[in-house]
């Protein structure tokens, strides 16, 4: 068949806490979904999640139960935040757009507390937890719960700021710092930030490599994402973030291969992320492989039936479907 006429799409950011929440008026509907531990996906009962509009408590918490499941009745249409709490685990939130009827089923991962989350090794790790004075703790932790509770993220900067005082090497705080930034659309200041927790943490804290790598992506620096992402996706294999934002990175690079590898990596971790099959519909169409393309478009509408990009994506796959049906199918020239 001929080049086709879809184009390749425009790669887009993964959500993280620095996106915030806008809520809005309009029918009510339910939002429910299932609680997993991140890199197992166990189901995970017990776990105590609040849904917030605007940094407010939207309704009384809930409990998820013996399958994981939990549920908010009667959620007006908007944007919300739900926080997961249980201990072991660290805390999680989880953006949810909830349309007139409803909202599609959310699913929760929350991580489990590792000695080896911070830094590559458990005694490295405890070194430098203990190291931090308990005033920079809690000016960290008021931080943590304006930019991620709240969604005050300028008054949470100098909070951040304020650990950072009182422990100058507090890389977890910068990387806060960067999140912010990146939320107030001050992209110099969270790249900063954020290239000062990797220089601190000497490249062995995942957050900040997998951000700065998300940041560099978004604006086509993709050969200074890559090996951040790389390094992300090393240091810790079982989270999908580092393969996610190498994929994107490959795909920038036209390094179709490894790309869809990366980025098939990233779905297997977490198959509901819908943005990961837009990647592999990047990595497909630099391959000419414009029947999986379609496949991708497909699975992405399936999570995001009406989201930003759903009716440009659905537009794309109808075309490209179009184009492939009324191909001129090959003749066999083989001899007889």
């Amino acid at each position: 068949m001929k080049r086709s006429s879809a184009l390749l799409l425009v790669l887009i950011l993964a959500f993280h806490p620095a996106v915030l929440s806008q809520g809005s008026s309009g029918r009510s509907g339910a939002v429910a979904g299932t609680v997993r531990e991140e890199g197992t996906s166990a189901l995970l009962q017990g776990v105590t999640l609040d849904i917030l509009s605007s940094g407010s408590q939207l309704k009384p918490s809930v409990s998820s139960g013996m399958s994981g499941e939990f549920s908010f009745g009667r959620v007006p249409a908007g944007d919300y935040s739900i926080i997961a709490k249980k201990d072991g685990y660290e805390t999680s939130t989880t953006k949810v757009m909830v349309f007139p009827g409803g909202a599609q089923p959310v699913v929760i991962l929350l991580r489990k507390v590792s000695p080896n989350t911070a830094t590559g090794s458990a005694g490295a790790t405890s070194v430098h937890e203990l190291s931090i004075p308990q005033k920079a703790r809690e000016s960290f932790e008021k931080g943590r719960k304006l930019l991620e509770e709240e969604g005050q993220p300028a008054e949470s900067i100098s909070e951040f700021q304020k650990a950072i005082q009182d422990y100058p090497s507090y890389y977890e705080a910068y990387t806060e710092i960067g999140v912010a930034n990146y939320g107030l659309r001050n992209p110099r200041d969270a790249e900063e930030a954020l290239k000062k927790a990797v220089q601190l943490s000497s490249q062995k804290y995942l957050k900040p490599l997998y951000l700065l790598s998300d940041l560099y992506n978004g604006q086509q620096r993709y050969a200074e994402a890559e090996p951040l992402a790389r390094q992300a996706a090393e240091l810790e294999n079982s989270d999908w973030h580092g393969h996610f934002e190498l994929a994107r990175a490959l795909v920038g690079l036209k390094r179709a291969v490894e790309a869809e590898a990366s980025a098939s990596k990233c779905r297997d971790l977490k198959p509901d992320n819908a943005p990961v099959y837009l990647v592999l519909a990047n990595a497909h169409m630099l391959q000419q492989n414009y029947s999986a393309v379609v496949q991708d478009f497909d699975s992405y509408l399936k999570l995001e039936p009406t989201g930003l990009l759903s009716d440009n994506v659905r537009q794309r796959r109808d075309r490209l479907q179009n184009e492939l049906q009324h191909a001129p199918e090959k003749k066999d020239t083989a001899p007889h």
